[in-house]
């Protein structure tokens, strides 16, 4: 089949104000008096609790406030009132900084609410506001216990008897620089007075970490600081132990370094094997982060991850006898011989570290973790690991790729029920995808069965039983959804199975049985030079692997535009769909994400297949209207075919909202109008102009998934599917972008993005040519 060059997308002139949806503000019906008497009540004990704190190293405690509301409040009126918003929750409270610490504007606005209502108003003086406002308080020592010490018991202060050492993290609330500054003072005050120690520390733009090593008479102190978001533990890799367990290979075929000039991956794992000989010939370098960690692979968890980073499916290599490396590495090691990051250091800061190495000392561009916190599954936001990959993601344009995690419980939930619980075991609520999967900027994938795990010594072992068919999920994958029920995963790929073993009543995977894993490089190379491994963290690299090719076919593309092009390629192999037939929709998206990456897909269109793309850049609350050609060759007669749109864009994020990415964008796609009824369609009217302009929805592509699935994530692909004539609806669609306003619209008023739309027919026809004849190419 003839291959040929993607397209140019072409947008039409004028980036118009976009039509907002209708805002809903209601006055909540209360006494105004006795409301009003009651939060004045409230507030002037808060005052007094907080004058009561006795200052810590000559500094006076910061003024933090929960106020539960019935509803969304701007951020614009609590800055009116003095007031910083650091953290929204699920429970319609929000926390914020007193810059005031009088409240006096606060105070005035409740006594002016407290009057009769101004002449002519049926409400009172700031009804809206007051209202509003259900409690308030100070965050309790309680409050500031973080998840994972909750779901081991850990309430109460006193569940940190004095007697006991405990490594934790503790985070801050970050108002501003200066602020921090001080609460990281009184801290640090606290753990010299309590016996306490500070191991090490991470200041970022958008968050401040202690790492600690305190008795509990110190862990229960910094609990009742109000500075302090959470203290919690700290993250832990869900790497499993690979012991080889391989079959040896005599003949391998040549081994080939990379071109000069190859693209260069980046590895943060636990290290490589430097002198393996199917990888030395690809390997930049190897650092530790931190460098006492050093960079050699102790725990075998790295390695396999980078060969298949090298090769990308070494299974097929070895048949080929071909092991001629696509790209280099280099690998950062972050956790130690046990699996698990270094005490002495934080997090985010390890990552922060690695990452920004890898992309200035060796220029990498693509970067993968095949690591998970295992504690910590999806909640309502991300943690502060998931949080700076997002920004290192937007800052650096990288591409980084995450595993979703592994589970491990399937067998003590299900027992040898699990054959009959699969595949409905993927979508309980234990089954949730690990931190840092929820980051929206990167990429996050899930793993599907090579196979069903079966060799031929399985023959007599009647207890021995399949989960999986070749193209299922696999067991232990993690599944979405992730914050603000995005679509999590983003993408799946083969990384092995599981069977169950009845005799020995376990989940037997790639460790121990060749069958059910893919097959990568062994640390152990002098025994063995090749294992076999299960597990999410081995499908993440046949996608970074993949995003590779991308960044090698387009070298000045933009994280986004790499991001787009995968997503336009992806498909739910029919396997994986059989399989999850009873789900929902929206359960099979966040088992499957969009799918597997066909990478020939991404690269290049064909006859009956071709691809428009553009990287471009929104004002906030503006749209872009874009020309999609839709030749008569596409439109007559019956058969499948598709319209797919892929956008891609990376906002500035904050993991203590809510509402985490600073904005969002979403689109839809026209047809059977011309250019200025959808701009009509879509910009804001002036009220002299009389009512809005509509188109009627048959002029609106109905996309799957539909928007209200789709929208919510930063990756959004959505495709379009007739099987009859579309004739009688022009040659031209239009698919219009639009940027939305978020709190992150006074930090970065224009958003950069990346869009691809794909025409697809099922029939043999010269759709490529076709197309190319409407493009104006350049010159």
């Amino acid at each position: 089949m003839a291959v040929y060059d993607h397209l140019p997308l072409r947008r039409l002139e004028g980036a118009l104000e976009r039509r907002k949806r209708p805002g809903f503000g209601v006055v909540v019906e209360r006494n105004a008096r006795g409301h009003g008497a009651g939060l004045q009540q409230r507030i002037e004990t808060v005052v007094a609790q907080h004058k009561a704190k006795p200052p810590i190293e000559n500094i006076d405690p910061a003024l933090i406030l929960k106020i539960r509301t019935t509803g969304g409040i701007a951020e614009d009126v609590w800055q009116t009132l003095g007031m910083t918003l650091l953290s929204d929750e699920p429970d319609k409270s929000v926390v914020l900084f007193a810059n005031d610490k009088e409240l006096t504007e606060f105070k005035r606005r409740v006594v002016e609410y407290q009057r009769d209502p101004p002449a002519g108003q049926k409400n009172p003086a700031y009804a809206g506001l007051i209202g509003a406002i259900e409690s308030i308080a100070q965050l309790s020592a309680e409050d500031r216990i973080g998840p994972v010490l909750r779901s081991e018991g850990k309430l109460v202060p006193n569940s940190f008897p004095d007697e006991v050492v405990e490594i934790l993290d503790v985070e801050f609330w970050q108002p501003d620089p200066d602020s921090v500054l001080s609460f990281v003072t009184r801290a640090e005050g606290i753990l010299r007075a309590n016996g306490g120690q500070l191991v090490s520390e991470y200041r970022g733009a958008t968050m401040t970490l202690l790492r600690v090593r305190a008795p509990g008479r110190a862990i229960r102190a910094l609990l009742d600081l109000p500075e302090v978001l959470a203290i919690d533990r700290p993250p832990q890799p869900d790497t499993p132990l690979f012991d080889a367990s391989s079959f040896n290979i005599e003949n391998l075929g040549p081994v080939v370094a990379p071109p000069a000039d190859a693209v260069v991956i980046g590895i943060i794992d636990s290290g490589m094997t430097s002198a393996h000989p199917l990888a030395q010939v690809a390997i930049k370098g190897t650092f530790g982060a931190p460098a006492a960690l050093g960079d050699d692979d102790q725990r075998g968890h790295g390695t396999p991850v980078t060969g298949i980073a090298i090769y990308g499916d070494v299974r097929q290599r070895i048949e080929q006898e071909q092991f001629d490396a696509r790209f280099f590495v280099a690998c950062a090691k972050v956790v130690d011989h046990t699996g698990n990051f270094a005490d002495n250091s934080v997090v985010p800061a390890n990552m922060e570290l690695a990452i920004r190495r890898l992309h200035a000392d060796f220029n990498c561009r693509v970067i993968n973790i095949s690591l998970g916190d295992r504690k910590r599954m999806a909640a309502d936001k991300p943690t502060p690991w998931a949080s700076i990959l997002d920004t290192l993601a937007r800052e650096l344009d990288l591409v980084i790729v995450v595993s979703a995690g592994n589970r491990t419980d399937l067998i003590h939930q299900y027992g040898d029920g699990i054959v009959d619980a699969y595949p409905s075991c993927l979508i309980d609520a234990g089954a949730r995808i690990l931190e840092p999967g929820t980051a929206v900027n990167v990429l996050t994938v899930g793993s599907l069965a090579h196979s069903n795990g079966l060799d031929e010594n399985d023959e007599e072992q009647v207890g021995v039983l399949p989960l999986t068919e070749q193209g299922q999920p696999s067991p232990f994958t993690r599944t979405g959804p992730g914050v603000a029920k995005i679509i999590k995963p983003d993408f799946v790929d083969f990384g092995g199975t599981v069977v169950f073993d009845g005799p020995t009543q376990t989940l037997a995977d790639g460790r121990t049985r060749s069958a059910a894993g893919v097959i990568s490089l062994n640390r152990g190379y002098l025994e063995r030079m090749l294992t076999s491994v299960s597990g999410t963290s081995f499908a993440t690299p046949l996608a970074a692997y993949k995003a590779a090719l991308v960044r090698e076919a387009f070298p000045d593309a933009s994280a986004n535009l790499v991001r787009a092009l995968l997503a336009i390629s992806a498909q739910h192999p029919q396997a994986a769909l059989d399989c999850l037939a009873e789900m929902s929709e929206e359960e099979r998206l966040h088992v499957l994400g969009y799918g597997v990456i066909d990478v020939e897909h991404a690269l290049s269109s064909d006859d009956a297949r071709v691809v428009l793309y553009r990287e471009d850049v929104l004002d906030v609350n503006r749209f872009a209207v874009f020309e999609v050609p839709v030749p008569q060759v596409f439109q007559a007669g019956n058969g499948r075919r598709h319209v797919r749109v892929a956008l891609a864009f990376d906002p500035i994020v904050r993991h203590t909202r809510l509402d985490y990415a600073g904005l969002s964008m979403s689109f839809d796609l026209y047809r059977g109008a011309t250019a200025d009824e959808v701009f009509d369609a879509c910009r804001k009217w002036e009220q002299e102009e009389g009512d809005p302009f509509r188109l009627v929805d048959k002029r609106r592509c109905k996309l799957s998934p539909a928007t209200l699935l789709r929208g919510r994530g930063t990756l959004q692909c959505g495709t379009f599917t007739a099987q009859r004539s579309l004739e009688g609806y022009g040659d031209s669609y239009y698919l219009a972008v639009r940027c939305e306003d978020g709190w992150g619209s006074e930090l970065t008023p224009s958003q950069e993005f990346a869009v691809a739309v794909q025409l697809e027919h099922e029939a043999e026809i010269a759709l490529y040519q076709r197309v190319r004849e409407r493009v104006e190419l350049p010159a």
